[in-house]
């Protein structure tokens, strides 16, 4: 059944005023205590979310999402007391993570009090909780009185959301209310880190890396599963993100990695190759010095450079920006009507890790090494 979904629009202005930003936020929150569903932004991505502790509000949120009910939730959470009421167990190195990383984009996953319902953790005897960092999402969790689970709030298997508008192509009648809060900061969903073992095992990269972990506590392992790239959907997620083809456009997706020579050449020969004689579109993303050097080439082929669209990811210097915008690029080849994507790869050190880890999903594994 379509809902009647509700816009809050929280505009810049509200920041500076705590007293018209809880006004804003009552209504939203009413609906979370209510066991209802509520989309709104953290410092990652926008989650869709819903009372952690409620059957019913848990299966709207699949609902909503085409989610399948074996992949894992992230419960969200504003204060470490709302914790006590989820894990079992916190290992003392985790505790030091916390007091180090939250509130932040890290998700930790403990093993679940026993009387925490099954439909959040994907049927496994553990539970992932994260403190956002976002304003607004700390001090809706917090009015709600509830811990939230909020996965991405998107379609399953669509880019993750980093601006509202995309929240409302993908869910406005699916879910109660929307809050719009400009752009995310981070752009890739939290860091998943396994703390039920002797150390800690990352099950989803993100902005929070191996590195930085490992500069705490001394030690971290990365999870076999993600490492690689083909897609294995046997078995059960550990982790969101781990299992199924995610965070894909329409248009099919490939991944290649190489120097800078070799990446440019097989963008501006593939790309023409396709698009010659064929009513074919075709998008490329890279950074900024690629678009420029392709640019220059593309420009000896005027008519099929029609058909061609180069979206930029930032600087080859700094990958923050590429994180950043990932989604929001592969969104827009969608909205340009692009029948394939090609993508420039990075390697798989600090933040690459996580880059990379999205661009394989949403490829399907389709990662070409040059």
């Amino acid at each position: 059944m379509k809902k009647n979904t509700l816009i809050v629009k929280i505009e810049k202005g509200h920041y500076d005023d705590e007293v018209a930003l809880v006004k804003l936020l009552e209504r939203p929150a009413r609906f979370l205590s209510e066991n209802g569903t509520v989309a709104f932004p953290t410092e990652t991505v926008y989650g869709l979310g819903a009372n952690a502790l409620d059957d019913h509000a848990i299966s709207q949120i699949y609902e909503a999402k085409g989610r399948p009910s074996d992949n894992p939730l992230i419960v969200h959470i504003a204060s470490v007391d709302m914790l006590e009421m989820l894990a079992e167990e916190v290992m003392p190195y985790a505790r030091i993570l916390m007091d180090a990383l939250w509130p932040g984009p890290i998700t930790f996953v403990f093993k679940k009090r026993p009387e925490i319902s099954s439909k959040v953790s994907g049927g496994l005897d553990t539970i992932a909780v994260r403190m956002p960092s976002h304003r607004l999402a700390l001090l809706l969790i917090e009015l709600s009185g509830k811990p939230i689970a909020a996965p991405s709030a998107n379609i399953s298997g669509r880019p993750s959301p980093t601006s509202s508008r995309y929240v409302v192509e993908d869910l406005d009648g699916r879910v109660d209310c929307i809050v719009e809060g400009g752009d995310t900061e981070v752009g890739l969903e939290s860091t998943v880190l396994d703390v039920t073992g002797p150390y800690p095992v990352v099950l989803r990269p993100g902005k929070i890396t191996v590195e930085q972990i490992i500069d705490l506590v001394g030690r971290c392992e990365i999870d076999e599963a993600i490492i690689g790239d083909s897609i294995d959907d046997s078995g059960s997620a550990k982790s969101p993100g781990m299992k199924y083809k995610h965070y894909a456009p329409e248009a099919d997706v490939r991944v290649y990695i190489g120097t800078t020579t070799d990446v440019i050449k097989t963008f501006y020969e593939t790309a023409l190759a396709i698009v010659v004689g064929q009513e074919k579109k075709v998008g490329i993303m890279t950074f900024v010095e690629d678009a420029e050097v392709l640019t220059k080439l593309f420009a000896h082929h005027p008519a099929e450079a029609e058909k061609i669209e180069i979206l930029t990811v930032g600087s080859a210097k700094d990958w923050q920006e590429y994180g950043k915008v990932l989604f929001d690029r592969l969104r827009k080849f969608d909205e340009r009507r692009c029948d394939q994507v090609m993508v420039r790869g990075v390697e798989e050190i600090g933040l690459g890790r996580a880059i990379m880890n999205r661009l394989k999903k949403a490829s399907d594994g389709k990662v070409t090494r040059i």
